[in-house]
């Protein structure tokens, strides 16, 4: 099996993924700012989860499907170590394994039926949870949906830019970013505009963790505005972009270190403060960029690569 390729923007992008988190989870934030982040990070998360899922199964085989699967499983493991120190936060690993191994056949589908799927759970979740309040903040077929809309969106975004690395001719898709990009930006000003409108109907909210049509679609469309401007910054300014896309490289790493600091600080000094918030997002971006020149991968990243291989030998010709 060929080695992934890393995308500098993508990792921007995940990277601040993670830094939504940490403030949604330690900042202490203006109730207007709340409604607009609600959920948007995580959601980030799970949809730059699905896009990662196609690069590393753009050569899909039955070794992949299974290493796809040990990876969702590992992932749920750690999310259920994380739980008994989680304290305020909810742990969103154990709901990112679980989908990682529900859609880990999905890679394998041409553009088209991802479409449909996509289509498919978004309908499943809103007619599952309009007429509910969720006992949970991530709802399991809404985050199906993220996963699967990261899969386009990696058509939109990152097919075309691995293929110009290959050397064909890209300008299709080029065009077609642009395109989707333009009627993201509209679809995340209308969808943050109805967020304060509380006469909505249940099954339009757009509201963060309903996991219902709007909401879906705002987060898709949020997260595909966030991953073109990234892989432009990522593109264009390495020098600038270089904390951020470390901190991506390890991101699992920094979310295991968040929760295990956040639970200390928050039981011991201040349940939510913007300067401890913003403190941790420093040292983290600091820590990352120190560890990725001296070292390298990850110790949760490398942890988990080298787990997989051992469950998953590769295939003589893989």
């Amino acid at each position: 099996m060929s080695k992934p390729s890393r995308i500098v923007g993508l990792d921007v992008a995940r990277s601040l993924a993670i830094i939504g988190m940490i403030v949604i989870h330690m900042a202490s934030l203006l109730w207007s700012t709340k409604v607009i982040l609600s959920g948007l990070p995580a959601s980030l998360f799970a949809v730059i989860a699905g896009a990662t899922m196609m690069i590393i199964g753009r050569n899909y085989t039955s070794t992949t499907f299974l290493r796809l699967i040990a990876r969702g499983a590992l992932i749920i493991l750690i999310g259920l170590a994380l739980l008994p120190v989680g304290g305020q936060i909810q742990v969103v690993l154990i709901v990112m394994g679980l989908v990682m191994i529900l859609v880990s056949w999905m890679p394998a589908l041409g553009t088209w039926w991802r479409l449909g799927l996509f289509i498919a759970a978004t309908i499943a979740a809103t007619i599952v949870y309009a007429p509910i309040e969720l006992p949970q903040i991530y709802p399991l077929l809404a985050w199906i949906a993220y996963f699967i809309g990261g899969m386009l969106l990696f058509d939109v975004y990152l097919r075309g830019r691995l293929q110009r690395d290959a050397g064909s001719n890209t300008s299709t898709n080029t065009r077609l970013s642009w395109i989707v990009t333009a009627i993201s930006v509209v679809i995340a000003g209308i969808g943050t505009y109805f967020r304060f409108d509380p006469n909505i109907p249940s099954w339009l909210s757009f509201t963060g963790h309903t996991g219902v049509v709007g909401e879906i679609i705002l987060a898709v469309a949020v997260a595909a505005v966030v991953i073109h401007l990234c892989l432009i910054v990522g593109d264009h300014s390495r020098i600038v972009a270089y904390p951020f896309a470390a901190m991506g490289t390890m991101s699992l790493t920094i979310y295991i270190l968040h929760i295990l600091t956040a639970f200390y600080w928050q039981q011991n000094v201040a349940l939510h403060s913007t300067v401890s918030a913003t403190g941790f997002i420093v040292f983290f971006l600091v820590a990352a960029s120190l560890w990725k020149k001296f070292v390298g991968q990850g110790p949760a990243e490398k942890l988990v690569a080298t787990t997989i291989k051992a469950i998953v030998p590769s295939k003589k010709g893989n």
